[in-house]
């Protein structure tokens, strides 16, 4: 007891300009911000990211979330026009205006690739030209980019509605077969594919082929062939497949 009683009292202040009051209030406002310093430290931490268990739940939770989002996405409309009808489609004329590779995009065999970009197109109310060849020239007018799948399985809905039944002349055309077409055809990448239709005008149909969703679509007159709709679609990685 008689060492605690030689602890002289702690010295209290009344006002800053006391003699000593400084180095006190000093001490003790490094002691707080010290405090202060180590909790902060602990809480980031404790709560830095990509640590501890509530940041690895959060991340599997939004993934979640996005694959749910995605897998819930509506299926695109193959039965309505997305587009309002022109009021008229003339011989040699296109839409929207201007050149086919700035509407759609110029041709890029170096990012095609077969496997991956094309897929095989089929439906029994269309009639394909490649199906009814007598010449082994080995064309498949099945084959399309997959970015033209929901637009041209709207067409043939829309045709369908008109009483027609859609032709398909062209279609996919491999490099090293293309005989008709120019070595910067779009079709050289099944972008691009060559139409008619029975019961139905090319003008009325190009009508149609425009508010099915193409890209491009051309009343093509050339001079060596027959008249036929050229239309034309742009490369999408993520496009959309259509409903079954």
């Amino acid at each position: 007891m008689s060492v605690l009683t030689e602890v002289p009292p702690p010295q209290r202040y009344t006002d800053f300009s006391e003699r000593g009051a400084f180095n006190a209030w000093m001490r003790a406002a490094m002691i707080v911000a010290a405090i202060l310093f180590v909790v902060a430290l602990l809480l980031c931490f404790i709560f830095r990211p990509g640590s501890g268990a509530p940041a690895k739940t959060a991340d599997a939770g939004d993934q979640h979330e996005a694959k749910s989002a995605q897998q819930e996405a509506p299926a695109p409309d193959l039965f309505n026009p997305v587009r309002p009808a022109p009021a008229a489609f003339p011989p040699d004329s296109n839409m929207p205006r201007g050149k086919e590779s700035l509407n759609a995009g110029a041709i890029d065999l170096k990012t095609f690739n077969e496997k991956r970009d094309l897929i095989r197109f089929e439906d029994k109310r269309v009639w394909f030209n490649s199906d009814a060849k007598t010449r082994d020239d080995k064309e498949d007018d099945h084959l399309i980019h997959r970015a033209m799948e929901v637009p041209l399985k709207r067409l043939v809905n829309l045709v369908e509605k008109k009483k027609g039944k859609l032709k398909i002349h062209d279609a996919y055309r491999h490099t090293d077969k293309n005989t008709i077409h120019t070595t910067v055809s779009l079709h050289c990448e099944g972008r691009a594919i060559d139409l008619t239709a029975e019961n139905i005008s090319l003008s009325d149909l190009a009508k149609l082929t425009w508010q099915a969703g193409f890209d491009f679509v051309l009343y093509e007159k050339p001079k060596r062939s027959g008249e036929h709709i050229h239309a034309s679609v742009k490369r999408l990685p993520d496009a959309p497949s259509a409903a079954k």
